[in-house]
């Protein structure tokens, strides 16, 4: 599996909405623990109304954020992410 991660802009890096929705993506793993981005993904986007604030972003300006988040956080619950093992096991 391979991660992409954006690199925003200078004036995307800190926008308020772009920052609560990766937060909603990491808080989404332990809402949804064990589940697929795609069966995930239309729970957080109903979310995201919940908790955008007055961003005026919609969830498609926010997705990549929010599945980056989701991505890295669930590598972490699955304790993929240590500096002494590697991230996946050889096959």
């Amino acid at each position: 599996m391979l991660i992409h991660l954006n690199r925003p802009n200078h004036t995307e890096r800190f926008d308020e909405g772009r920052t609560r929705a990766r937060m909603l993506g990491e808080v989404a793993t332990g809402m949804y623990p064990g589940a697929p981005w795609p069966a995930v993904e239309t729970k957080v986007a109903g979310d995201w109304q919940a908790v955008r604030g007055n961003s005026p972003l919609t969830w498609a300006d926010v997705r990549g954020e929010a599945h980056a988040a989701w991505q890295v956080a669930k590598l972490e619950h699955e304790g993929h992410l240590r500096d002494d093992a590697p991230v996946f096991k050889a096959a």
